[in-house]
């Protein structure tokens, strides 16, 4: 029953006006804009990387259809779902003047069955999607079941632990007390949220809760979400937990940028990024992928 809710207001949030800026985002030269085009274009490298084999594509969350438009452009044999209605019709008018027609986009939720039959797919891309997912384990398993023998499943991340995160006191210890508490869900990088929102609410009285909530101190950067669901806290090893458990064989792990909160324009602290990025494909400094602002796991059936 739990996850029923979960899934309506999920539908609820991607059907809002407010995500329709999904449909153009990738355009802006802004913070958002770096990011999903470094992590839509680390995706596309591995397609690259295969050549100009044709394959059949799943993508789960495909947003306004910006990663579709490009695979499709390349002549892949491509089917999406996704829970909004307005981003199935975005994706539509998108691609529909590109030459390859074998695509199609469905409105559905990737929390159910997937309606394809077993061992169908060469590939399945999830990106920036599994922290609306209220059943993960049950998903990867799905993913695994319309997987081809030796096919590969992209999963691709905005990460919990960016390094960003650890230079804010706040966002800091929202990290570190979800972390060692275990925590499922996010909760906003404010005082009241990382006392009252986690398991630390246990240890305190009513009238010190009441305190909290009505304290301007404790209420800085406190988030009033009006929907009744929370995101999954996602990071790397999740992730690979995850696979372990569907019974996924990890091909590679890797990242995409920026690591600071950036878009195009900021020059000096760009460089500064791509100086990492590029650090980051050594051996010796790997572990900067665990704090990049989206990680990418390639596995392998």
């Amino acid at each position: 029953m739990k996850n029923k809710i979960e899934q309506k207001e999920i539908k609820r949030w991607w059907e809002a006006k407010r995500q329709l800026r999904w449909d153009n985002i990738y355009k802006g030269k802004d913070y958002a804009a770096l990011k999903l085009n470094n992590r839509m274009n680390k995706i596309l490298y591995y397609f690259n990387e295969e050549g100009k084999k044709k394959i059949s594509i799943l993508e789960l969350g495909f947003g306004g259809g910006h990663l579709a438009y490009n695979l499709i452009k390349k002549g892949h044999k491509y089917k999406g779902l996704d829970i909004s209605n307005n981003l199935v019709k975005s994706a539509r008018d998108r691609c529909k003047k590109l030459k390859n027609k074998n695509f199609s986009f469905y409105c559905e939720s990737i929390d159910k069955k997937l309606k394809f039959p077993k061992d169908h797919f060469d590939v399945v891309i999830i990106c920036g999607v599994m922290q609306y997912v209220t059943r993960p384990l049950f998903t990867f398993r799905e993913i695994l079941r319309v997987l081809k023998k030796d096919s590969i499943f992209i999963c691709a991340q905005s990460n919990f632990l960016v390094m960003r995160s650890f230079l804010n006191l706040r966002s800091f210890l929202n990290r570190i007390v979800c972390i060692i508490l275990n925590e499922k869900f996010e909760v906003s990088s404010s005082y009241r949220s990382i006392l009252l929102e986690t398991k630390l609410k246990k240890l305190f009285r009513p009238s010190i809760k009441s305190k909290i909530i009505s304290s301007q101190f404790f209420n800085k950067n406190f988030v009033n979400v009006n929907f009744n669901f929370k995101k999954r806290i996602i990071f790397q090893k999740k992730i690979i937990t995850l696979g372990n458990k569907a019974g996924f064989k990890i091909i590679k792990t890797d990242s995409s940028g920026p690591f600071f909160r950036i878009g195009y324009s900021n020059k000096v602290a760009f460089l500064i990024n791509k100086f990492l990025e590029g650090m980051a494909k050594y051996f010796i400094f790997s572990f900067l992928n665990k704090v990049n602002n989206s990680f990418i796991i390639i596995f392998k059936k």
